[in-house]
């Protein structure tokens, strides 16, 4: 039986407003393992995004059980302080984003670079080089995200979610802010690093296209 990265039993979110109350996700539950690719689909409001939060350990479920299982221990995010959950995160978590989020003062070596070296990690700046080298970006290790395409700025993002080599990536939409033929390349680049290194990958999105080919899909209802 293949080893657990993540294990989801029962995972429940509700929100207030006012006297009502609003079940955003209600008794989720998955297994995830090392190399996989998880889909979360769903339409606007069902909980896509409040789920990844609660993966990430940036919100806390009213009920559930949720715990990841790396470096030889196993992590309960919700039991955890919030310094705790910061470290988590920092050191074994990747993000994409869909609006690439990059420090506009930093150069392209400089983005990815910061990460590893707030992991205290050795050689920061030669990771950084060579994650962005692998992505194709050699020659723009220099240049500032708003000299930098969009199908770019997302390869930087990716080389910054992968320069402290986590155990696996979140990503949101991490096409929705770039044309097909481009969010097709960068996202095909994505899932080749992915695959050569055996990091898992949750991907939320609403595009179809990006759900084929995953290892399993999770579809979630709609929010009432």
């Amino acid at each position: 039986m293949a080893s657990v990265l993540l294990e989801v039993e029962g995972l429940t979110r509700v929100f207030t407003q006012g006297d009502r109350r609003i079940p955003v996700l209600e008794n989720v539950a998955f297994v995830l393992s090392p190399g996989q690719r998880l889909t979360i689909t769903g339409r606007s409001g069902s909980g896509k995004s409040t789920l990844l939060n609660l993966l990430a350990g940036l919100d806390r479920p009213d009920a559930g059980h949720m715990v990841w299982r790396v470096a030889g221990r196993d992590w309960n995010l919700a039991e955890l302080d919030e310094t705790t959950r910061t470290a988590f995160r920092r050191r074994h978590l990747g993000f994409v984003f869909q609006f690439f989020n990059l420090v506009p003062t930093l150069t392209a070596l400089e983005n990815v670079a910061l990460l590893a070296e707030l992991n205290g990690l050795d050689d920061p700046f030669g990771r950084a080089r060579w994650r962005l080298q692998r992505l194709g970006l050699a020659d723009r290790e220099d240049a500032f995200p708003d000299t930098l395409s969009g199908g770019e700025q997302q390869r930087v993002a990716i080389a910054r979610a992968l320069v402290h080599e986590p155990s696996v990536i979140l990503a949101d939409e991490p096409t929705g802010n770039l044309d097909r033929d481009t969010g097709d390349a960068v996202f095909a680049q994505l899932l080749e690093v992915l695959a050569e290194e055996n990091r898992a990958l949750v991907l939320v999105t609403h595009d179809p296209a990006l759900a084929i080919g995953g290892d399993a899909e999770l579809a979630l209802g709609r929010a009432p």
